[in-house]
């Protein structure tokens, strides 16, 4: 509870601070690089106040000059902070709509690069999908995105939305599957408090698209998902 407390003190000025500078970095360098990197040092303070630390592995599976669709699980609000802090290169995130228009801290992700998308529009969200598809061919950054749509209250593996998937076949972008576990234990959805520990974050060896196709886009989904179900099954 204490350090739950502590978050909500902490998170305020820290998120004023750090959007700040974000967008500044944006006016001054038009790029969304140097945002990216703050944003990263934002996490970074959320795991620092809560005591939480992060294990990383799986490393080497990752070209530091190659462009990915992230996939993960998703259990917690530390996962977002995780995933953020643990992939050290350029990397953006598919947000919720609404998020963009939270003052400073929206404004600050859509400055760095985030894609936002309207949930409850289907076919809005499939236009905005269609335009990631451009935005990332003409970017090098990576793309993160939590194929369960939203968080799981029983810290199990919920089915997988095929957003991410027909993404990487559309763009020809690999699949880069990204594990975390001990998040779910550090604060669950509706939990008031935290538990400082470690967290686990594992890459494993990206899934090429050209091995599918449109038609078999489901088996893209399950072979990605049996990864994750291996994984909570031991």
């Amino acid at each position: 509870m204490i350090r739950y407390v502590l978050l909500l003190i902490f998170v305020g000025p820290w998120t004023i601070f750090l959007a700040s500078l974000v967008i500044l970095s944006r006016l001054i360098t038009f790029s969304p690089r140097p945002g990216q990197i703050l944003a990263r040092f934002w996490n970074k303070g959320i795991l620092w106040v809560t005591g939480v630390k992060v294990d990383i592995h799986g490393l080497e599976h990752v070209d530091k000059n190659g462009q990915y669709i992230i996939v993960s699980n998703h259990t917690s609000a530390f996962d977002i902070p995780v995933i953020m802090w643990g992939y050290p290169y350029s990397m953006v995130m598919l947000s919720k709509k609404a998020l963009k228009y939270i003052p400073l801290f929206g404004w600050a992700m859509w400055t760095s690069g985030s894609i936002f998308v309207d949930r409850k529009n289907h076919s809005s969200a499939l236009s905005t999908m269609n335009q990631t598809v451009e935005k990332l061919k003409k970017s090098k950054s990576s793309i993160c995105i939590f194929p369960e749509g939203t968080r799981s209250l029983d810290g199990k593996v919920r089915s997988f939305k095929k957003g991410a998937f027909m993404l990487s076949l559309n763009s020809g972008i690999p699949i880069l599957p990204a594990i975390i576990e001990g998040a779910f234990e550090a604060k669950s959805k509706h939990a008031n408090k935290i538990k400082s520990g470690r967290i686990s974050l594992t890459f494993y060896p990206p899934i090429d698209p050209q091995n599918y196709t449109i038609e078999t886009r489901n088996n893209f989904l399950h072979d990605t998902r049996k990864l994750f179900l291996q994984k909570q099954e031991l």
